[in-house]
């Protein structure tokens, strides 16, 4: 019997025995729905559990002696196009440290976005620094965007799973890192780069 005839025939028998095609039908799709949410949900929860850490050294900071100069023309024009190069990137918090530089770089984003900027200090001795944004990295579900310094970056990545990367030069203010982590998972890293050259 092909399987339209075999559906035909047990609706036909379940009329025989009072139940209404339509009821019947409305009744099996909902148990389906129910039985797919159901078998689904282990695999949206191991979904939500990947999570994309980005990380920025901060823009172009102003020639001054002071001991936390604020960005330049440039750096403020980096610290703009930050947006573009994360238009379609979710992020659920912005980390920065207490030097307005950091603050600074991510200032844009965090109008356009509408998320407050988190500050963990930068302090002596510099894991504890580390430490401390790893804990913030993972206090907050969803995707992060750190703004940190030539030298915290590396230890950052290396903290958070990530591979060793080489030294940030001085004067370069473009790298743009792609962090992905999953639990029980090896994380993976692509670096690009944003902003004007």
């Amino acid at each position: 019997m092909a399987i339209p005839q075999c559906l035909n025939a047990f609706l036909r028998h379940t009329r025989r025995i009072g139940f209404n095609s339509g009821t019947l039908i409305r009744s099996l799709l909902i148990g389906l729905l129910l039985f797919t949410s159901i078998v689904l949900s282990p695999i949206n929860q191991a979904v939500a559990d990947n999570r994309l850490i980005i990380l920025v050294r901060h823009a172009e900071k102003a020639d001054a002696t002071a001991g936390d100069p604020p960005l330049s023309a440039n750096g403020n024009l980096r610290a703009q196009a930050l947006i573009s190069a994360l238009k379609r990137t979710s992020i659920s918090q912005l980390i920065a440290t207490q030097y307005q530089r950091t603050q600074q770089t991510l200032l844009p984003i965090s109008t356009d976005r509408h998320l407050p900027i988190t500050v963990v200090e930068a302090e002596k001795p510099i894991e504890a620094h580390i430490q401390k944004v790893v804990e913030q990295v993972h206090a907050v579900k969803g995707n992060s965007l750190i703004a940190g310094h030539s030298n915290t970056l590396p230890l950052i990545i290396k903290a958070l799973g990530g591979p060793e990367i080489p030294s940030i030069s001085e004067d370069d203010y473009s790298q743009l890192f792609l962090l992905s982590i999953n639990d029980g998972q090896p994380a993976s890293l692509l670096s690009t780069r944003y902003g004007l050259e």
